[in-house]
């Protein structure tokens, strides 16, 4: 299979589920006695990331009918 190009708009709507997941998973893990040092978000968002990214590109893609 080849190299699949997104449209910004489409890997824009990815980045934002992405931040929205990682804000949802990081609020659990970041209360409490102990904390998760900061590269914890990161390292969470980079995994949400790529997983979204690559479930994207495996959906087929539609063209525009044409008249």
């Amino acid at each position: 299979m080849g190299v699949r190009v997104m449209t910004r708009d489409m890997d824009w709507a990815i980045f934002e589920k992405a931040v929205e997941i990682t804000a949802s998973a990081v609020r659990g893990a970041l209360g409490g006695e102990k904390s998760q040092p900061p590269a914890f978000a990161a390292d969470v968002f980079k995994q949400v990331y790529a997983a979204l990214r690559e479930t994207a590109a495996e959906i087929p893609q539609h063209e525009k009918p044409g008249f």
